[in-house]
């Protein structure tokens, strides 16, 4: 139980930005992504700035207790929700109920300026979190990315000499389309994970992310005749990366998942890549049973992937697992 004698939450004015950029720094280094940035100086001071910038606009505060600063809280305002877009707290102070008591302040926060929800970013790795947010009942939007690693070497055998479903791919050149595609499948994985109500919150509140590239092939998937997702090739010098969206109820079950594979491998769609211009042979990619190929999938469709094909087939870290939770508030 905390102390609310002992405990303020101070705004934090613009002479103090910087600062709070160093707290969040300390407090959030064995994040994954915060860590990345301390592999060189010029990592750190890139995202030392980059940090700087996005929490300028925001509201800022210092969880202060017995008059010393224990933590931090950056929160932004979208369409119809506040945004936490950093929160934390030192390691001394953690599990004495200050992460329950700077959300309640969140929440008071939403309802002051009128936001019907709460939403964030959280790692699921950081288990304490997480069980605080489920007390808390927040659920999650099904939105996160998450990397799987898929050996084909190691389905060769298990792929089957014939499928029942027929897949094939179209290009798509318009960058609109590719967009609207793009989004249009992202949603139904949401809605189908997560509800119509977490669909609609993400599309209005822009919470879908993803820097589409124009360099990038991108395919619109066809199953028996009938659009069931879309997938981009990202150009990449080590494994060739798949960024895939696709409908829930036709994608990554068992039958599916290996008539795809296969199909990649027929075609040659990345080895061709048709419209890239590789002019350095050695980056052009040839997709064959020794390959390693990289999928960012939804984490239901991870979970569904690797029921499919195998954990033994494949490979992925869950310590960079993210996802996006809410709640509704008002």
């Amino acid at each position: 139980m905390v102390d609310n004698k002992s405990v303020k939450i101070k705004k934090v004015g613009l002479f103090r930005i910087l600062s709070f950029t160093d707290l969040n720094m300390q407090i959030h280094r064995k994040d994954p992504i915060f860590r990345e940035a301390s592999d060189s100086t010029w990592k750190s001071i890139k995202f030392f700035t980059n940090f700087t910038l996005k929490v300028l606009k925001q509201s800022k505060y210092h969880l202060i207790v017995d008059n010393k600063v224990a933590g931090a809280l950056a929160l932004e305002k979208k369409g119809n929700s506040i945004f936490v877009y950093a929160i934390g707290v030192k390691e001394e102070y953690r599990r004495q109920g200050y992460g329950s008591y700077l959300m309640q302040f969140t929440e008071q926060f939403a309802k002051k300026h009128n936001k019907a929800y709460v939403c964030f970013s959280v790692l699921l790795e950081n288990k304490p979190a997480i069980a605080m947010y489920n007390k808390l009942d927040y659920k999650s939007l099904g939105i996160g990315l998450t990397l799987v690693r898929t050996f084909l070497w190691k389905l060769e055998d298990k792929m089957p000499s014939e499928h029942n479903l027929k897949i094939g791919f179209r290009k798509i050149e318009n960058q609109k389309e590719v967009k609207e595609k793009t989004y249009h499948w992202w949603t139904e994985e949401i809605e189908a994970f997560a509800g119509m109500e977490a669909c609609e919150l993400a599309k209005k509140d822009s919470l879908l992310e993803l820097d589409l590239k124009a360099e990038w092939s991108v395919y619109e998937i066809i199953t028996d005749n009938v659009a069931s997702g879309v997938l981009a090739i990202l150009p990449s010098d080590l494994f060739q990366s798949i960024v895939l969206f696709s409908d829930p109820s036709r994608t990554w079950n068992q039958d599916w998942s290996f008539a795809f594979i296969s199909t990649l491998q027929i075609q040659k769609l990345i080895a061709l890549n048709q419209n890239r211009k590789v002019t350095d042979s050695s980056k052009q990619f040839k997709l064959n049973n020794s390959s390693i190929l990289q999928f960012f999938l939804t984490q239901q469709h991870k979970d569904n992937m690797i029921a499919s094909l195998g954990s033994s087939n494949l490979s992925h870290n869950s310590n960079e697992d993210r996802q996006i939770l809410y709640k509704k508030i008002v």
